[in-house]
């Protein structure tokens, strides 16, 4: 079974994802939902040493059981856009979570073409299968108007970057403006002085909408040289 689980997630990996054949978890399979020890780091490079996985993924699908609304255990399945360690570009991985804990992996439902991360995942005694845990298991990762990734800024963790690293930006991701027309107002001002967003309105015959920008951003190029990973040399056929 695990053999089908994983031959099925290749020929996913394989097809473009717009024709809507979105990877599911196997109720058969037995996925490892292994025990993960929160560690506190001192900087990215501790982060990186510690991971088996570090990549920029795009969530692809998630598949969470629910309890009262909460998710309570299942699998986000995630295609790696930018491997920095342990994978290779266009390669679908799984990560699994159970539990209720405020540091829990579980990853947003696919909204349009699916939200960007940046993340540090340890691998299970599941070949393709990884547990991690916020905020190094999904650091959010958008699109600048240059075309570049960018770690949204503030971050969601503490780890030290240099000071002249974030960086006012326009954004072109759609996962830089949040419909926030739902919310009270004091909810809004929060996320404003929370995460440097800028508020703006649209209205309509019948009612005014509000929504908030992400206006900072850290080039990933800065972050990529903190977790000084090595950098694997091609061989070429030529020097066989």
């Amino acid at each position: 079974m695990k053999k089908t689980l994983i031959l099925g997630l290749y020929l996913l990996s394989t097809t473009t994802f717009a024709q809507d054949i979105l990877p599911e978890s196997n109720p058969d399979h037995e996925f490892a939902y292994e025990d993960i020890e929160t560690v506190q780091f001192s900087n990215y490079e501790e982060a990186a040493n510690w991971a088996d996985l570090v990549a920029v993924v795009q969530v692809v699908n998630i598949d969470y059981q629910k309890t009262r609304k909460l998710n309570a255990k299942g699998q986000a399945f995630l295609n790696i856009l930018v491997p920095y360690k342990g994978a290779k570009k266009n390669e679908l991985v799984i990560v699994n979570e159970s539990g209720f804990e405020d540091d829990a992996c579980y990853y947003p439902d696919r909204e349009n073409e699916g939200a960007r991360y940046l993340v540090f995942l340890k691998q299970t005694t599941n070949e393709m299968e990884y547990v991690g845990f916020k905020p190094l298991c999904q650091l959010q990762v958008l699109i600048n108007e240059l075309g570049r990734y960018a770690l949204r800024y503030p971050l969601d963790t503490d780890l030290a970057l240099p000071e002249d690293a974030p960086q006012a930006m326009r954004f072109a991701d759609p996962h830089a403006v949040i419909d926030a027309t739902e919310w009270s107002y004091a909810s809004r001002e929060k996320h404003m002085e929370k995460f440097a967003s800028e508020l703006s309105e649209d209205s309509d015959l019948f009612q005014k909408y509000y929504y908030l920008t992400y206006t900072q951003g850290v080039d990933l190029g800065v972050v990529r040289k903190l977790m000084n990973i090595p950098i694997k040399q091609r061989i070429r056929s030529k020097q066989l």
